[in-house]
């Protein structure tokens, strides 16, 4: 196989909505083999040429890797991008190795369970979880090092608390290394929408592409029930709930995830939005969602067209409005 050259200024062709494949691994239900090829094929058959990953999502990469190389007389290599991330392996804080050594053994690794040779991404997982020093004198240098040898074509890093991110980013590009891409996930929802104050602070520190992540918020803005794990405090947890009621009584033919999506997707100023999706339907769904955010344009004022929708997603934001911009510790306590 033959590496696609790239330059560090020369930026990837990424489509503006990509598949998170962390639902992958298991842990919003269960995701059969068979379901995630027709998800990825339907992902990649629709113009989404971006999927991420991670070494901390279960199998998820050993499944990605499978349905990539069942698809590949259908989608070679070079048509689409994988994102993948290092440094983290479990829950806890000593999960976590950002060594150099670490980070040069799990490249190789993620290489091997996607059934590739080269990454187009990789990303630190979760900086905010160690010290920036070892994301910034361990980790990313040797990222960078395996950049220039071709085997990564773009270095970044990924977490939730974007002061964190914006920190490691302007020390990278004091130091003549900006980073590539910055993932930023539950930034820019119904409840919190602190990313679009932090793009431009992470573009003026050199950071070439932004990935806006998760717009239920991690399952939390979902008319399904909320995952146990989730880490918001309760009374957002209720306020969510008092919102899906609030919808099904009103008779309006929306769900509080379409709703979610359709104000995500329309922060203009991410350069990626990325939506996890393990089943073609849902795949379909996303990409019915984010045409309609184009439309729509609710992050920058715009309104729905049909009244009393329009008038039940102003009594949701009424309802998430005590919540606004509220985020969840991380790393949580018992990490």
């Amino acid at each position: 196989m033959v590496v696609p050259k790239t330059t560090p200024s020369d930026p990837l062709p990424l489509s503006k909505l990509a598949l998170g494949c962390g639902v992958f691994g298991g842990a919003y239900g269960a995701a059969p083999q068979e379901s995630i090829v027709r998800s990825v094929r339907k992902a990649l058959s629709s113009g989404m040429n971006l999927v991420d990953t991670s070494p901390y999502y279960n199998d998820s990469e050993i499944k990605l890797g499978r349905a990539l190389h069942s698809l590949r007389s259908e989608f070679p290599r070079s048509s689409y991008h994988i994102c993948t991330k290092l440094g983290r392996y479990g829950y806890r804080k000593a999960d976590f190795d950002y060594s150099s050594e670490r980070v040069a053994k799990s490249v190789e690794e993620s290489m091997r369970r996607l059934q590739t040779d080269y990454l187009d991404i990789v990303l630190c997982h979760d900086v905010e979880f160690v010290s920036i020093d070892q994301v910034v004198d361990q980790a990313l240098p040797k990222l960078f090092e395996l950049k220039s040898q071709g085997v990564v074509r773009k270095v970044g890093i990924s977490g939730y608390p974007l002061d964190v991110l914006l920190e490691i980013a302007r020390i990278q590009n004091k130091r003549g290394k900006p980073l590539d891409v910055c993932l930023s996930y539950c930034n820019f929802n119904l409840h919190c929408q602190q990313l679009a104050e932090y793009i431009p602070k992470l573009r003026n520190a050199g950071v070439a592409t932004v990935i806006s992540a998760s717009p239920l918020s991690m399952g939390l803005l979902s008319e399904e029930p909320t995952p146990e794990w989730h880490p918001a405090k309760l009374g957002l947890k209720e306020a969510v709930s008092q919102c899906v009621e609030l919808l099904k009584q009103g008779g309006c033919q929306i769900v509080l995830s379409e709703m979610a999506e359709h104000y995500s997707f329309s922060l203009a100023d991410a350069d990626v939005h990325l939506v996890g999706a393990k089943t073609e339907e849902e795949v379909c769904h996303a990409l019915d969602a984010y045409g309609q955010a184009k439309r729509l344009q609710l992050a920058s004022g715009g309104r729905y067209p049909d009244p009393d929708v329009q008038a039940a997603y102003e009594k949701v934001q009424c309802l998430l409005k005590p919540f606004c911009n509220y985020t969840w510790p991380s790393p949580p306590a018992d990490a």
